[in-house]
């Protein structure tokens, strides 16, 4: 019987990673994460600022902090992982992807998007949860223009998505895949994704989510796939929570 790339995932495993490769990662990136978040206070401790700001979002604040989740993801993965075990980016996957996996990767996302959507909502309405979406404050925050719609969308919408994918589907999957199978590695490192959300709702969209990343990366051999579907779902429900919001609608649910 002949076998296509589809019936078995065949994932270069040259390379694994340990459990004190992810200590060092995590405790790398919150060490810069913090380090950007106190010499963002320092600046602007020039100018008479308020501790209390911190719990107020303001765009200003929210693109630094997205900014520095990006930052600090990627520089605790590339310093304290691939530059610490002497490695490439091919570590966590960053192999070019084949380019039909690209498209399916795109059809996935483009199925994925209402359908995780509308599980979730059945769901909660179901148990009688409320629909409320805390990251409403950190996306439309006090005083967002346009260009800080545009900043949201790029760094929630394509950075920070790069950022998550070379942790949570380069490193910490692989991980968890290597030494328990593929299934087990899929569904702890979606579950973990799902619950750093700190929110139900939020959290089961992106335990759901995170099936399907870790799913698209395993067969399709490239980090970029996943890549891709994280950053065009986050992209598109940003979008759409910006029109809406454009169009004098309101929305509860996004992220």
């Amino acid at each position: 019987m002949n076998t296509t790339e589809f019936d078995t995932p065949t994932q270069p495993r040259e390379f694994t990673w340990k459990w004190v490769d992810l200590f060092w990662i995590l405790l790398g990136s919150g060490a810069i994460f913090i380090l950007g978040l106190f010499l963002y206070i320092a600046f602007l401790g020039g100018g008479g600022f308020n501790p209390q700001g911190l719990f107020q979002p303001t765009i200003e604040l929210s693109l630094v902090l997205a900014a520095l989740e990006a930052i600090a993801l990627i520089g605790g993965v590339y310093l304290l992982g691939i530059r610490r075990r002497k490695q490439s980016w091919e570590a966590v996957g960053l192999r070019p992807a084949k380019r039909h996996w690209l498209l399916i990767a795109t059809i996935i996302t483009l199925i994925a998007i209402p359908f995780i959507s509308i599980f979730t909502i059945i769901l909660f309405l179901a148990f009688k949860f409320p629909l409320v979406n805390p990251q409403l404050e950190f996306l439309l925050p006090e005083g967002i223009t346009q260009l800080g719609a545009l900043g949201m969308l790029l760094l929630a919408g394509v950075v920070a998505p790069f950022g998550e994918e070379l942790l949570f589907r380069g490193v910490f999957y692989p991980l968890l895949r290597d030494r328990w199978g593929v299934w087990p590695g899929v569904l702890v490192s979606s579950l973990i994704f799902g619950i750093i959300h700190g929110d139900l709702a939020v959290g089961l969209t992106a335990f759901l989510l995170g099936i399907i990343l870790a799913l698209v990366f395993e067969y399709s051999q490239s980090l970029w796939t996943s890549i891709l579907v994280h950053a065009i779902n986050n992209s598109a429900k940003i979008a759409l929570l910006y029109l809406l919001v454009k169009l004098g609608a309101t929305a509860e649910f996004g992220l």
